[in-house]
């Protein structure tokens, strides 16, 4: 069974299969977003031949192949995989993003209804 993604810009589709895995999918996808973005090619083949890597999207597989064989001095941005990671966040632990918070869990006070606090600095002298 395929599940859209629900990715617009691009044609991913996971297996209903890899939700079961959930958070060691993740902790896999996030070791692998590491050694891409530190352009650590031992690590990201040592990753790519871990039995995990055969659910990864193909864009993402290639992604990861791409920036291995660039090298540390290449200047690719391992888009794919940060997109899948971010997805997959969202997916697995909605709970732990502040955005899906019930209303009746917000400690909402009286005089704060509508307005936030930023704490405010002086950047510059002109």
């Amino acid at each position: 069974m395929l599940l859209p993604f629900g990715c617009i810009s691009c044609n991913v589709y996971l297996r209903f299969s890899q939700f079961h895995r959930g958070p060691s999918m993740l902790a896999y996808l996030d070791s692998l977003c590491a050694a891409l973005l530190a352009r650590n090619t031992e690590e990201i083949r040592r990753l790519l031949a871990h039995p995990m890597a055969q659910d990864l999207p193909r864009r993402v597989r290639e992604e990861a192949v791409a920036i291995s064989r660039a090298g540390r001095r290449s200047f690719m941005a391992p888009v794919n995989a940060l997109h899948l990671y971010y997805k997959l966040t969202h997916m697995v632990d909605e709970s732990s993003d502040p955005t899906f918070t019930a209303p009746e869990e917000k400690s909402i006070l009286p005089g704060d209804a509508g307005q936030i606090e930023l704490p405010l600095r002086k950047v510059g002298s002109r």
